[in-house]
């Protein structure tokens, strides 16, 4: 899926809904495999996947190696829709300074930077 959402957008972009159901589901590669598609599909569709940030936002909580993939998705949808910035930007800034992994610190401060916040 997340292969598809980067080649042929288009073909995953009817879908969108049901990728923000399956946000948080249960089995790990649904859980890593879904932000990074809704990350893949912002750039294209910037307004359709701002529905999906109160569940990537819960996932940056997680224990395990989702955190990262709800990092790519969150920065991704920051990038790309410059309506939801203002109001993305901040919480990210908060979720940096609480995170402990630098793996996933790196993903948010790069598109920090990049955004030149």
């Amino acid at each position: 899926m997340k292969h598809v959402s980067k080649d042929k957008p288009e073909i995953v972009a009817p879908y969108i809904d049901d990728l923000v159901d399956y946000i948080n589901y249960k089995a790990p590669r649904v859980k890593w495999g879904v932000p990074e598609t809704i990350g893949n599909l912002a750039q294209k569709y910037p307004t359709e996947v701002e529905k999906a940030i109160a569940n990537l936002l819960m996932n940056t909580k997680d224990k395990s190696t989702v955190v990262r993939c709800a990092a790519f998705a969150l920065t991704e949808i920051t990038k790309s829709n410059l309506a939801i910035r203002k109001e993305l930007a901040p919480k990210i800034e908060e979720i940096v300074q609480n995170e402990k992994n630098n793996g996933v610190r790196t993903v948010y401060l790069k598109a920090l930077k990049m955004m030149n916040l």
